[in-house]
């Protein structure tokens, strides 16, 4: 059978369908994107997940929107032949923190926050080793939570993260790993968010050590604007 005989010309032509701006839907509305990025948002959102970009605050209100989060490391102590490897995993895992919360509004540091900027406004994050009760517990963090909004306390034990790194045997990089989505499970609970079943979620009730240590923390769109509308209600 030749081409011409496989032809189906009895098909209607295409000419005869109605022109494209007469097909075009005008009443719907236009698809939300970043201004930065031009990834697709919400409405709603705040910040975009993917760049960080405040969507609809000048740079000035998201300076001053902000909400300080110090992590204090000055209850860190390691003997002194591991001093300096253990240096350089906090250093790693303090920079994947930052990550993490790059579309949250917080200034995040491990310097005590000036008092005459935060007062007492601020969230303290206290990373420890040795603490006195750290023989009595088997978990690696807590935190005070309110669904949905900032709270003020947690408490980081690192003798139980490196216990159980060693305990599994995970190297410098999952060290480091798991080190910073504890950090930042506890942060996200003074944030407002509430402990997630996804086991690969930073959030699950229970950090899975194999699981958390091999990936870095980060938060899906939904726990970013949820923990920005905490922030944006405390600072009302």
């Amino acid at each position: 059978m030749s081409l011409y005989d496989r032809l189906d010309l009895t098909r209607p032509n295409r000419k005869l369908k109605s022109r494209i701006w007469e097909r075009l839907d005008l009443s719907r509305p236009p698809k939300l994107r970043c201004g930065k990025c031009r990834a697709n948002i919400r409405l709603g959102w705040e910040f975009c997940p993917t760049c960080g970009g405040a969507l609809s605050q000048s740079e000035h209100e998201n300076n001053n929107n902000r909400h300080c989060v110090w992590v204090d490391l000055s209850g860190i102590s390691f003997p002194l032949h591991h001093r300096g490897i253990m240096a350089e995993v906090i250093v790693d895992a303090f920079s994947k923190v930052f990550g993490a919360f790059r579309g949250v509004k917080l200034f995040l540091t491990s310097e005590q926050p000036e008092n005459q900027k935060w007062g007492n406004t601020f969230t303290h994050i206290y990373v420890c080793t040795g603490h006195e009760s750290v023989q009595s517990i088997n978990y690696l963090g807590a935190a005070s939570f309110k669904l949905g909004m900032v709270t003020n306390r947690a408490i980081i034990h690192l003798d139980r993260v490196y216990e159980a790194s060693d305990r599994i045997g995970l190297d410098v990089r999952q060290l480091s790993n798991l080190i910073a989505n504890t950090i930042a499970h506890e942060i996200g609970h003074t944030l407002g968010l509430d402990h997630s079943a996804l086991p690969t979620d930073v959030m699950h009730d229970g950090l899975d050590y194999t699981i958390h240590s091999m990936m870095p923390p980060s938060f899906h769109a939904e726990q970013i604007n949820v923990m920005n509308r905490a922030i944006r209600q405390y600072k009302l």
